[in-house]
């Protein structure tokens, strides 16, 4: 009894230094051990166990005995330690007894056999222990041989750390795609300040051509008021103009009418003036030459005293 605990703790320290610098690969699927020691020469042990399990699974293991001489009355016995408590507590599950359990085992012959162990869920994280008690009769000795051993079986994550190594993973993917999203539209923000400073000097170019055009507007707005005053005046005495223009066009083609009946009138006249005239004329001179001769009689008559 005493031996067992020697070894149980030798174990167990033996394990606990290991879960401090043990790796566990997620490509290894399970660990497999071979028992070298005392009885070695007479007996080959293979002890096979997942990799990796959690606090709350079931581990199965399976146990490989090879017969180096011949032997009777084989048998192996399984069981495994862990830690609870932060490792204050030692954790043992039941033995598993008779997983090998063969009467007769010539040399070279072999024998498997395998257990299912329940990891509490309350167990440490790391590395937890198998261990086995081996017992056998050797035909050439004729004496019956025993030894127990413990070795490090299956690592046990931590669940809770396992999540956070998983939220962990997706936010540095969610932190790298953040950066790649952030660099994208750290060099779009580049490119739109630059085009925003083009934009800004156009903008105020063309403040200064609207500027310069408004007070343009204003101008010609002023002086298109003024033309356009005087367009409308102009328009005014234009239509005034047109309405006496109308009614002189009117007066001149009743003129014209009465010119065109004086000239008629006229033209009849002037022949009957002409032979007044010629005949005024004849009696203008008449009358003359008869003063002139009644004048001349006069003067040539003789005065009486």
């Amino acid at each position: 009894m005493e031996r067992r605990k020697i070894v149980l703790l030798t174990v167990l320290v033996t394990a606990l230094l290991l879960a401090l610098t043990f790796s566990v690969s997620v490509a290894v699927e399970e660990n497999v051990w071979e028992y070298e020691g005392t009885y070695e020469d007479y007996i080959a042990v293979t002890v096979t166990t997942p990799a990796q399990a959690y606090p709350g699974d079931e581990i199965t293991i399976e146990v490989e005995v090879e017969a180096q001489e011949d032997l009777e009355d084989v048998y192996v016995d399984v069981r495994v330690l862990g830690t609870r408590e932060n490792g204050t507590v030692i954790w043992k599950s039941s033995w598993e007894y008779d997983v090998i359990d063969v009467s007769a085992l010539d040399d070279g012959e072999d024998e498997s056999g395998d257990c299912d162990v329940a990891i509490p869920s309350d167990v440490d994280p790391g590395l937890i222990v198998g261990y086995i008690s081996c017992a056998f009769y050797s035909v050439a000795d004729d004496d019956t041989y025993y030894f127990e051993t413990g070795f490090p079986i299956t690592y046990l994550f931590n669940q809770d750390y396992e999540d956070l190594k998983a939220d962990y993973a997706k936010l540095q993917a969610d932190y790298a795609k953040l950066k790649a999203d952030y660099t994208k539209l750290q060099a779009n923000y580049t490119d739109l300040s630059t085009k925003y400073s083009g934009l800004q000097t156009s903008y105020n170019t063309l403040k200064s051509d609207y500027d310069s055009l408004k007070t343009t507007y204003s101008t010609l707005k002023s002086d298109y008021d003024s033309l356009k005053s005087k367009y409308d005046k102009l328009v005014s005495d234009y239509d005034a103009l047109q309405k006496k223009y109308t009614s002189l066009e009117s007066d001149n083609k009743k003129l014209q009418g009465d010119y065109s009946s004086l000239e008629s009138t006229y033209k009849a006249t002037a022949g009957e003036l002409s032979n007044f005239t010629t005949y005024t004329y004849v009696f203008v001179a008449t009358t003359v030459v008869f003063v002139v001769t009644t004048i001349l009689f006069a003067l040539r008559r003789p005065r009486t005293v």
